[in-house]
């Protein structure tokens, strides 16, 4: 049947798009460019064959989105609850439930508004690497987020994916702002962005304590050098006092993280459970991986860590589906490298160096969560524009970008 409501949802998308190159012309043909190839994506997914994960996580939060809105828009929250227990796992769901009660269910009208999202994150990608370094880089990682291979699968389907992406790098947008500018606005956009992602998927807190931790050590610092001279800084002392109380909330148990729970309740043993579990199928971690000890997780978080980035390795390959997976670990592999070719720059820059830090806390929490390669590729999505923006200066140029009004 003809999808009316899907067709219009697409032509909004390709509106805003419009919209967006009118303002920041700059970026207008990597927009359109990130636009049409989505568009093939789409096609492809919905006509011809499967994306991974096309035919598995992504059709059930959509059906899951039109069983939420079965019951009516104004019981959509309450269905939400009874199934999740509140933010989570299926907010996307009950997000997209909200359009399926009123306009009516629409699979096209999902796959919309993710790609919406994912553009929204080649334009945030090339609006940080700005501000981090200057318009001919910026251009560059437009390019490289625009045809990023899972950045574009993941932006045609209903995952969770491209929405953690998009508000991890709002909040990542907000630390360079308060890094570069110190307006107390940019705390608020870190705030909006990490709760944001969060309330997708609870672990990319952890981004928001770390940047915390950060922040009021950094302050304390300062405060003390100040207390030493004999002056003072009410601004520091507020954001000291500010970020300190909510901290504090984790610290006191009053919230609980997906994997670390509570502060208090970090439970080894049930760590050990979760982690153990996930390797399992074709596309698991070796058995030798697995933690059995407390002792064990001090030496293979970082092995676990490497899994989740790097992985599948060729000797891991079973299967021709599996190269897909491995031509993704070579990018990361390569965006790693490069990386670590550019750690002076990174280490002396305050917000490129909070921003690595935030990134490395990711890949320990998820390295632990993860325990297949297959849940890795699409767990490491999540961050590899961070990487590309750090990396940004090392990676080649794009051959159709040399045009030197496409610099200006």
């Amino acid at each position: 049947m003809f999808d009316i409501i899907g067709l219009i949802s697409i032509t909004l998308v390709t509106l805003i798009t419009i919209l967006i190159t009118f303002r920041f012309p700059a970026i207008s043909r990597i927009l359109f460019a990130a636009l049409i190839i989505r568009f093939l994506f789409l096609l492809i997914n919905n006509h011809l064959f499967y994306l991974p994960d096309g035919d598995m996580d992504a059709k059930s939060f959509e059906w899951l989105a039109w069983k939420f809105s079965q019951d009516g828009f104004e019981n959509i929250y309450s269905s939400y609850i009874t199934s999740d227990g509140g933010p989570g796992a299926y907010f996307i769901s009950f997000m997209i439930a909200i359009p399926y009660s009123l306009l009516g269910r629409s699979a096209l009208l999902a796959q919309s508004l993710s790609i919406l999202f994912g553009i929204g994150s080649v334009f945030l990608g090339w609006l940080i690497a700005k501000k981090l370094w200057n318009e001919k880089i910026a251009i560059k990682v437009g390019w490289t987020i625009a045809l990023f291979p899972t950045l574009v699968s993941y932006s045609v389907l209903t995952m969770r994916e491209v929405y953690i992406t998009f508000f991890l790098l709002l909040a990542i947008y907000g630390i360079v702002k308060w890094f570069r500018d110190s307006e107390f606005k940019s705390i608020l956009i870190v705030f909006f962005g990490f709760i944001g992602a969060s309330v997708f998927h609870g672990a990319s807190a952890i981004g928001l304590i770390i940047f915390l931790i950060i922040v009021i050590s950094i302050s304390l610092k300062n405060t003390l050098k100040l207390l030493l001279s004999g002056r003072i800084n009410p601004k520091t002392l507020i954001i000291i006092i500010i970020f300190s109380s909510i901290l504090s909330l984790y610290f006191t148990n009053k919230v609980s993280i997906p994997y670390l729970e509570t502060f208090n309740n970090i439970d080894l043993n049930f760590l050990k459970e979760v982690t153990n579990l996930k390797i399992k199928g074709d596309a698991s971690y070796p058995e030798w991986t697995k933690v059995n000890s407390n002792i064990e997780f001090i030496y293979k978080i970082p092995i676990k860590a490497i899994y989740f980035l790097f992985s599948p390795f060729p000797w891991e390959i079973k299967k021709l589906s599996h190269m897909i997976g491995l031509v993704d670990s070579f990018l990361y592999i390569i965006l790693t490298y490069l990386i670590f070719c550019n750690r002076k720059e990174i280490w002396e820059d305050p917000a490129m160096k909070v921003i690595l830090l935030i990134l490395l806390s990711y890949f320990i929490v998820f390295g632990l969560g993860v325990g297949n390669f297959g849940s890795g590729i699409r767990h490491r999505s999540k961050f590899v524009i961070e990487m590309i923006l750090l990396a940004a200066p090392l990676i080649p140029n794009f051959v159709f970008i040399n045009n030197k009004k496409l610099m200006k």
